[in-house]
This record gives C-alpha cells, structure tokens and sequence, in this order.
C-alpha cells in the first residue's frame, strides 16, 4: 500500500501558515509607520488575501493606504520566506514515521514556498520522494495525473494500491477516483465544511489525521 499525502491542510494548518506570514509583514509595515494600529492592518491584510477577487493583496493595501515608504518586494518576502513557526497536525510525525518506507508527498504552489513549508515542518525525511507539481509545469498541477503516474512506475505498483489523503474536494479527488486510486479527505481547513459528491469527493472522510489508521485497516 502506498500512501500520498498533500501538504496544505492536510500535514498542517495553511492558516497559521498565512497568519504569520501576515503577522511578518504588518510588524514591517509598522516598523517604516509606527502610528499605525497593527490589529487593524492585520485584520485588512486578512480580509484581502481571502477575497478570491483581489489578486495582488499587498501592492493592493498599499496603494490603498498611501504606504510608499514601504516596499512591495519586502513585504511578499516576509510573507513567504519569513520567520514562521508552522507545526504539523498532532500525530502526524508518528504517523508518518509508521509508514515513512511507503510515503510519498504530492503538492500544488510556489515551488519555493513549499520547499520552504517542507523545511520549516520538518518533514522531508519522512518521504521516499517529494513531488511539488509547479516544478514539471502548471498543467501538472492536480487534479492531473502526472505526479501519481510517475509514482506508479517508481513503485511498479497499480492504481488501487495507491492511497491518497488531501483536503481539497474542488481538485484532490476526482481523477484519482477515476483511476482507482483510494481517496481519503482530511475534513480540515478552507474547504472543511465544503460539501461535494463522489466521485469528485473523496471515497472516505475523516476528521483528523489520527484518524487515518481506522480507514487504512478497510484497505488490507
């Protein structure tokens, strides 16, 4: 049984990820503007990189509020590359430890910011390989194959005895389950309360990491 996880949501809470790189970057802001009220800074910050129309959240804020003495390049470093103190769900480094000799990780970003993520998380050796798609093409992105087919033939293994473990019901799943691929959402993060059928949702739900032993024990 090979195991593929995700990152984003699935090992770790995206969430703290964006809150302290937003946190990185309002401590940056003040620093060049020391009158300012940090909460209210964050809290816009906030609200602008959820809003799935606004694009360039930063440049955006700034312009906004007149902020030229700050500068834009800084500001999305920080947010990327600066200190952050992301941790992993409880139980997944025991988890992954278990089955580290057959666990591979498939992710979609930034292959820069997830190699930073990767690092800060600290759980690259729990990997036989780590595939960030961006780095073959955009089109690899997921919901594309790609990366599990290479998978396959480094393993010589078939679809079904691949188990892939994500969060995202929009792109994980559904042609994982068309290929046979077991699919077992991780009920964590933005897409939590997203409601979706099979098969663009996963086979399997579960609501925690430590979870994932109960539904591994149906594939044996």
């Amino acid at each position: 049984m090979i195991l593929i996880f995700d990152l984003d949501d699935t090992l770790y809470s995206r969430g703290d990820y964006v809150n302290n790189g937003l946190r990185n970057v309002v401590n940056f802001i003040k620093s060049k503007n020391k009158n300012l009220d940090e909460k209210k800074i964050f809290k816009e910050l906030k609200k602008n990189y959820y809003n799935k129309k606004l694009k360039k959240t930063f440049n955006h804020f700034l312009k906004k509020n007149n902020f030229k003495s700050v500068n834009l390049k800084n500001c999305i470093s920080l947010f990327r590359y600066g200190e952050n103190k992301i941790k992993p769900h409880k139980g997944t480094l025991k988890l992954l430890k278990k089955y580290r000799k057959n666990c591979y990780l498939v992710t979609d970003g930034n292959k820069n910011v997830q190699k930073f993520k990767i690092k800060e998380l600290g759980i690259q050796k729990y990997f036989k390989r780590i595939f960030i798609t961006n780095q073959f093409g955009l089109k690899y992105q997921k919901p594309s194959l790609f990366c599990f087919n290479k998978i396959k033939e480094i393993e010589k293994c078939k679809y079904s005895d691949m188990v892939y473990i994500g969060d995202n019901p929009i792109k994980d799943f559904v042609n994982c389950n068309k290929a046979g691929i077991k699919t077992i959402r991780i009920m964590q993060g933005e897409f939590k309360n997203y409601i979706n059928k099979f098969p663009n949702d996963a086979k399997y739900n579960i609501k925690q990491l430590k979870d994932l032993n109960k539904v591994l024990r149906l594939f044996r």
